[in-house]
């Protein structure tokens, strides 16, 4: 099994990056890779679940996440069975007046992917691919911290 863990500090409070986190809305913006559809329920209740859609060279790799443990303001953490497997962690923590997020994932690569597709699938790939989302989950959620009067 892999392991992954990259972190970003997001000049937001940690509610705001929170919430928008799990605002399914957003995903498409700081996740433009994938397409998701089919939620069973909101993200910060455990049990629900969603299909996830991708495509590297032309092959789809389809997916359902289920999420499995969540602490308000604190752990978002979801697992894909029928892909990998991998569990996957969101952790928010507090630090000064921002929130600074780590994405951890343990994953192993579909035994179904063809080879060329999983020799591009590199862990240095994967890393790459993570921090780009993290760098867009930034400028999203700092870009639409409310404005005090």
């Amino acid at each position: 099994m892999q392991h992954m863990q990259d972190s970003i500090h997001i000049d937001a409070p940690v509610e705001h990056v929170w919430a928008f986190c799990l605002d399914t809305s957003h995903w498409p913006d700081w996740q433009p890779r994938m397409q998701f559809s089919d939620f069973s329920g909101p993200l910060d209740k455990v049990g629900t679940t969603y299909t996830q859609v991708g495509r590297i060279m032309g092959h789809e790799m389809k997916a359902t996440s289920a999420v499995v443990e969540v602490v308000p303001l604190r752990l978002y953490h979801e697992r894909t069975t029928d892909m990998g497997p991998m569990d996957t962690y969101l952790r928010f923590e507090p630090e000064g007046a921002g929130t600074l997020v780590t994405l951890e994932s343990d994953y192993e690569m579909p035994a179904h992917l063809p080879g060329f597709v999983k020799d591009l699938m590199s862990r240095a790939w994967i890393e790459r691919q993570t921090r780009q989302m993290l760098q867009d989950l930034k400028a999203l959620a700092e870009a639409t911290v409310p404005v005090h009067a």
